[in-house]
């Protein structure tokens, strides 16, 4: 029974831990001219744009409005007019480790990321921009990678996604 307790404040300390990480002023304001001035621009036609670290190059582009970008052993995939995420209500699967997920807004859009691992293939980060509870979802995002620093990588680059259409009206 001893280890049970010891995992449950390991999980304790990695969830307090990574709640600190994503809510902290230095991460939320982590896109600034100060800190990003390497980090490249993508346009997605007149859709919306985000920002990249050095280093990550142009993979496949299933259409115009979906593509992915790799560096080493990280990838970032984006999707226009719906999500790959699973049904709304089968968020959550039992092969998802350190499941968190959080609602926000981008570009005065509801936005939900969530984040989890899977043992042996690494950590994800997936952002629904729109009403994924609906499956109206207008923007899709997936970062994954090896490292546990995926988590805060996807934390900037969903915060730099911008669109240039005002936000649709609230209903």
């Amino acid at each position: 029974m001893p280890q049970r307790s010891i995992k449950s404040t390991s999980l304790v300390l990695q969830l307090v831990g990574f709640a600190m990480l994503f809510f902290s002023p230095a991460t939320t304001d982590a896109i600034t001219p100060r800190d990003d001035g390497e980090w490249q621009t993508i346009a997605v036609g007149d859709l919306f744009s985000f920002r990249l670290p050095p280093g990550f190059k142009k993979g496949s582009s299933r259409t115009d409005e979906s593509g992915e970008y790799y560096k080493d052993e990280s990838k970032v995939v984006f999707v226009w007019g719906h999500s790959e995420s699973g049904p709304f209500e089968n968020r959550r699967q039992s092969w998802m480790n350190d499941y968190q997920e959080t609602t926000t807004r981008l570009g005065g859009r509801r936005a939900m990321i969530r984040t989890y691992s899977q043992a042996k293939h690494g950590y994800f980060a997936d952002l629904n921009v729109g009403n994924w509870g609906k499956g109206e979802v207008q923007l899709y995002m997936r970062v994954e990678g090896k490292d546990p620093s995926t988590r805060e990588l996807a934390n900037r680059i969903f915060k730099s996604v911008t669109f240039p259409l005002p936000p649709p009206p609230k209903s």
